[in-house]
This record gives structure tokens, sequence and C-alpha cells, in this order.
């Protein structure tokens, strides 16, 4: 009775670990609306795992929580069905229909799913644990005195992610109060194209310290519950090699390509060693961050209690892991409210600055991002250059009209080049694309007020106007040369200050507009 018990607690931790990847998976081809070769192999794989491991789960059925069981083997069907509807629409390229499908169903389903499972195997936990001693009471102070300090550790998080939030916006709240500008008008149609996108590049690094955040909730949870019972479990030497697993968590993670190729090999190298689920410890311990090597581990692997003692070892990594995925989430939504706060700022004073002239093409970069890295090559090519007297606010316009005309004119893909050089007591930027090209006779009339080759509702036709406005306003110039496949912008800056006696660009455009 207490084998079945134990088994089935086990396969219940497997099931709920197996699904939760198996679900993300799937929703890493919806979420891309297509499937590759690499994502269908690791999908198919780890749907006959969860297959597996259902099948041990049916032998179980017989007894006083057969009707959980039964639930949980219903679900899973339910859930495979939907997913398997989805998935059927992306593959047959019908993806409008398949971002249509009920998403809301198919997550109330796998909660619904994951809730039951988590249920029975509390149940089972709890049974077990009515069998065992209790908690020697050191062990349990040490346990508190850890989750406290790991709490400690996420209010520190929260509170920083929530500064980040007020930054935020306080960055909106300055764009919105600069639209009277006309300079801050082209730059508001700008954001209002790209809002999408940046929310987009917010919510990822948001998601991911959700989901990193709750998944070592779970984690700890159950590390709690094991921990006092490692040193009944494990010998000494068994000990030793568990630890050192624990410390594999400290190297540098791995791509994914990279974990599919080890995988085969840890997969291969356990299942010799005579372990029975040979996947699913390939998976932990690739998580963990094991490498090729398993020999540290023999101690482990030939104890009646490998399966649990390698759970509990990926369940205390798992806080390290997801403090790092924490770490670098916040680290990137930093970059973001920076670049957004660089480019909502208007500086009212009127006076120049010493700036370094890559930080305002690295902001309007970064507010670009989603836009760039799906099909486009960026290449830089800055030099070291001095820093130059100018108007940071309204140079970051100039790149945005230029990057922006770039990446609309390569909407199959091509390569964005932007280079930075010294030249003639200056500096000269170089905005290049391999787009379709302009045509000679519209070059002529590029920079006039209100031109444009876009459609009704997509241009205002003066981003090139006001650009040149304000590279007039820096004694500066701009010039074009441009055939199909290549397009090359070349702005020269001087270096000095310039006299700003009539070269207010919104003053000298409102006058010119006013004879248009």
């Amino acid at each position: 009775m207490a084998e079945r018990s134990n088994n089935a607690r086990l396969l219940l931790t497997q099931i709920k670990e197996q699904v939760s990847r198996l679900n993300a998976l799937e929703w890493e081809g919806f979420s891309k609306q297509k499937i590759d070769e690499d994502l269908a192999e690791e999908i198919a794989e780890n749907r006959e795992n969860t297959d597996e491991i259902l099948e041990g789960l049916e032998q179980l059925k017989q007894g006083k929580y057969q009707a959980d069981l039964e639930r949980i083997l219903a679900l899973h069907t339910v859930y495979q069905q939907k997913m398997a509807a989805v998935f059927s629409l992306i593959e047959a390229g019908q993806v409008e229909q398949a971002s249509e499908a009920e998403a809301d169903e198919i997550d109330e389903i796998y909660d619904d799913l994951y809730a039951e499972i988590m249920a029975l195997e509390k149940v089972y936990i709890e049974q077990h644990q009515r069998t065992r001693f209790l908690v020697n009471l050191g062990t349990t102070l040490s346990l508190v005195f850890s989750a406290s300090a790991i709490s400690l550790v996420f209010h520190e998080f929260s509170k920083k992610l929530w500064q980040k939030n007020l930054a935020l916006e306080s960055a909106f709240t300055e764009l919105k109060n600069t639209q009277e500008h006309l300079v801050q008008q082209e730059k508001m149609a700008a954001l209002g194209q790209l809002i999408a996108g940046v929310a987009h590049e917010i919510n990822n690094p948001l998601g991911a310290i959700q989901a990193a955040a709750s998944n070592t909730n779970h984690a700890l949870k159950e590390a709690i519950a094991g921990l006092p019972k490692l040193h009944h479990r494990l010998t000494p030497e068994q000990q030793e090699s568990f630890f050192e697993l624990i410390s594999k968590a400290l190297t540098p993670p791995l791509s994914h390509q990279e974990q599919r190729s080890i995988k085969r090999e840890l997969t291969a190298q356990l299942k010799s060693q005579g372990v029975d689920d040979p996947r699913y410890l390939a998976d932990l311990l690739i998580d963990i961050g094991v490498r090729k090597d398993l020999e540290f581990l023999s101690p482990i692997l030939k104890s009646e209690h490998q399966d649990w003692a390698i759970c509990l070892a990926h369940n205390l990594a798992s806080s390290f892991l997801n403090n790092q995925t924490i770490l670098r989430a916040v680290e990137r939504s930093s970059k973001i409210v920076f670049a957004l706060k660089s480019y909502a700022r208007f500086d009212q004073t009127g006076e120049q600055k010493q700036l370094q002239i890559t930080d305002g093409i690295e902001n309007v970069l970064e507010i670009y991002h989603n836009q760039i890295k799906r099909n486009i090559q960026l290449v830089r090519s800055y030099q070291q250059v001095p820093d130059i007297w100018g108007y940071p606010d309204e140079l970051i316009q100039v790149w945005t009209n230029l990057i922006h005309n770039a990446i609309q004119a390569m909407e199959s893909g091509g390569t964005l080049t932007i280079s930075v050089i010294e030249k003639n007591g200056g500096l000269e930027v170089r905005i290049a694309d391999t787009g379709s090209g302009i045509p000679q006779e519209v070059q002529t009339q590029m920079f006039d007020a209100f031109f444009t080759t876009k459609a009704a509702g997509e241009g205002s036709g003066l981003g090139l106007y006001i650009s040149k406005k304000i590279i007039d306003k820096h004694r500066g110039s701009i010039e074009v040369e441009s055939h199909p496949g290549n397009t090359e912008f070349r702005v020269w800056l001087p270096a000095n200050k310039v006299s700003s006696k009539n070269t207010d660009p919104i003053e000298n455009t409102t006058e010119e507009l006013a004879h248009v």
C-alpha cells in the first residue's frame, strides 16, 4: 500500500512537471504561429513522455482516489484535443483562424488540469508524510530563515519593478505634455505606430518575472517539504554528490540547440545505468546545469531514492535559476524604460548641450527593437568619437525619421547599417538600408514640406522636412544617395557650438508652412 501511494505521488509530480513543460512548448508554437522542425520534435517527445506517465496513472485508478485520477485523465484528453485543433489550423496555414481560437478556454482547461494534479499530489504527499518522523527542529528553523531571506529578495525585486513602472508612467506623461510642438507631434506619430511593439517588449520581461516568481514559489514549497528527509535517505557520499549537483546551477545557461544535443547524450548515459525514466531525469539535470559528465552523480544514481534526490536538487537550483531570469528581465525593462524616457523628453531651455551622438541613436534603436528583430540585420560601425554640442532631443527626431524610413523600405527584410565617423571637424552619421531605393525624381522633392510617397494616413510628409530643418539649425548638412538595393543618408554635424539666432526649426517651419 505504501509503495503504491509513493508511486502515485511520484507519477503525479512527474505529470505536473511534464504538463507544464509541454504547455510552454505548445504555447511557444502558438505564439510563433509556426511549428519548426526542432519545436515539433521536442513537442512530440514531450507528448510521448506525458503519455507514458499517464499510462502509469491508468494502472492506479482502482482505489480511494479513482474519481480524482479519472478527472485528471479526462481534463488532459480535452486539453490535448483543443491544442490539436489549434495546431491543425497553424499547420494548414490558417493563421488568422488559429489566432481567433478560444485561448482563454484552453488556458482555463489547463489551469483546471494543473489544479487537479496539484490537489491530488498534495493529498498523496500528506498521506506519505503521516508515515514519517517529525521534522528535526534545527532543520525547520534553518528552512524558515531561508524562506524569510528569499522573501526579502523578492520584496526588493517587487520594489524595483514598481519603481520602473513609475518611471515608465513618467516617461509617457512627459511625452504627452510635448504634443503642442511640431517636432514632438512627429515624434508622437512615430511612437503611435510603435506602441504595440513597445508594449510587447515591456510585457515580455514582466511575464518572465511573473513566471519565475511562480516557479520559485512552487519549487520552494516542495524543497521545504523534502529537505528534512535528506539525512535519512542519502548517505554522506550521496549527500556530497547531491550538493555538487546543486552547484551546477552556477554554470552559464545553454541555448535550446545545445540543450537538445546534450539531452540525447544524457538520456543515453542514464539509460545505460538502468535508470527507469532517463528522459525525465535528463530534462531535470539539464535544467539544473549538468553538461555531459555524470560520473560525480554515480552515488545518487545507485540510490533507491535517485528520482526523489534529483527532483529535490532541481527544486533548490530553480530558486537561483529563476532569480537570474528575474535579474535579466529587470535589466531589459530598465533599458526599455530609459529609452522611452530619453525619447519622450523635450528640453524647454533651448540651450545646446554636450552629447555623445551614439546615445541618441541607440535610444531610437531600442524603441524600434521589436521591428528590427523580426527580419532585419542590424550592423553598427561606430568609431570612438568625441562629444559634440547640439540639441539632443531634436537630433533624436532626426534618427527616428531616418531609421523608421529605412525599416519601412525593407518590408521583406534586409540589412540596416549605421556608421559614425569623424569628418571635417565634426561627425558624420550614415544610415544605410538594402531596400528598394528612392527613385531619382523623388530625391529632388523628398525634403519638401508635405511631400510623401506613402499611402494616405501613413505619413504626414513632414518627417524629412523637419529633419533637414533640425540639421540646418545645427549648421550641418544632410545628403542622400540611392539606387535599388542600397539607400544611404549622410548627416554631418559640427563639433562646436553654433549661434542659435534664427535657427529654431519650429519657428522657421511655421513661417514657411504659412506660405505653402
